[in-house]
């Protein structure tokens, strides 16, 4: 429960005479967090200070949206904004412990951060991408649904999306972004993006970042493992082999030497770049196996028999 005093402070506050998130983003108060985002990145754009130097309402503008869209696009902020209202989402925020009626300090238990409900169950998703993706990096945008509080009033009528129910299902999109040379099994949180009900504040959505099967390549931490099938003739004179990297370019393979059964072999800086370093690579690892013919015949018995002479 509440403090008295932290109660009163959160149920006083109104948008009336204050900002208005909402209003400030030109958006309804059923937007979705898609919604946001796109017109917050319009507003910050066309309200930017350096488009705008010099210009004291613009920079109050420019505040404003940055401040209505750090609040309305976290799940738990922007519950309690549309509760509590702005000073209740600074009294979510702050360090400090408030006083309550008998002048002793607000425990743990009943500040604002611990009376929003037990946080709801985290959804967890595999999320599986290209091995070029790794390679350059890259942003997706994945749509999920997910559950939320209905936002239609509580009172006064029936509600077809709820049914009177307090949640209902609704689609949200995220953005991923692949980092360059990022791990496989990379988790990525977003806090308070998760389902949420009466009893429980938003939970966290993990995606984890894995890769698709690729015909020709498989991944080892940084490097590349590959497979080539190699006749006697080339085991034991040598061959070349062109092949399409990932990256587009050409990858030749090649031995110029004696071939052992099952040898391997590496090709230096080929295979996928480190993450946060912009010169390290891992190899590619070259796995040959030898395709003995199936028959011979005496002719070329003869012939290979003449040509393994001992010395």
């Amino acid at each position: 429960m509440l403090s008295f005093l932290s109660y009163f402070a959160l149920s006083a506050v109104t948008r009336n005479g204050k900002r208005d998130f909402y209003d400030i983003l030109h958006l309804k108060h059923d937007a979705t967090t898609n919604e946001i985002y796109l017109s917050y990145k319009e507003l910050s754009q066309k309200y930017h200070p350096d488009k705008n130097k010099g210009n004291e309402e613009i920079s109050v503008l420019y505040t404003n949206v940055n401040d209505a869209y750090a609040t309305l696009k976290d799940p738990l902020k922007r519950r309690i904004y549309d509760l509590y209202g702005e000073q209740g989402v600074h009294i979510y925020e702050s360090p400090k412990k408030e006083l309550d009626i008998n002048g002793n300090p607000i425990t743990e238990e009943n500040d604002l951060q611990a009376a929003v409900k037990r946080v709801g169950k985290t959804i967890r998703l595999q999320f599986p991408v290209d091995l070029i993706d790794f390679y350059k990096g890259r942003e997706y945008s994945i749509k999920l649904t997910r559950r939320g509080m209905c936002r239609c009033p509580t009172e006064g009528f029936f509600c077809e999306k709820c049914r009177g129910r307090p949640t209902t299902r609704e689609n949200t999109t995220l953005r991923l972004f692949v980092e360059r040379g990022a791990k496989e099994g990379t988790i990525v949180t977003y806090k308070n993006q998760g389902d949420t009900s009466e009893e429980n504040a938003p939970g966290n959505i993990e995606i984890m970042i894995t890769s698709k099967k690729h015909p020709l390549f498989r991944r080892d931490g940084y490097d590349l493992h590959m497979n080539v099938n190699v006749t006697l003739k080339e085991a034991l004179l040598g061959f070349t082999r062109e092949f399409d990297h990932i990256d587009g370019s050409k990858l030749i393979v090649e031995s110029k030497d004696l071939l052992r059964c099952g040898e391997d072999f590496r090709i230096p800086k080929r295979g996928l770049p480190v993450h946060n370093d912009n010169f390290e690579y891992g190899d590619v690892v070259v796995h040959t196996r030898i395709l003995w013919p199936t028959n011979l015949s005496d002719a070329q018995k003869e012939e290979l028999a003449a040509a393994l002479k001992p010395n």
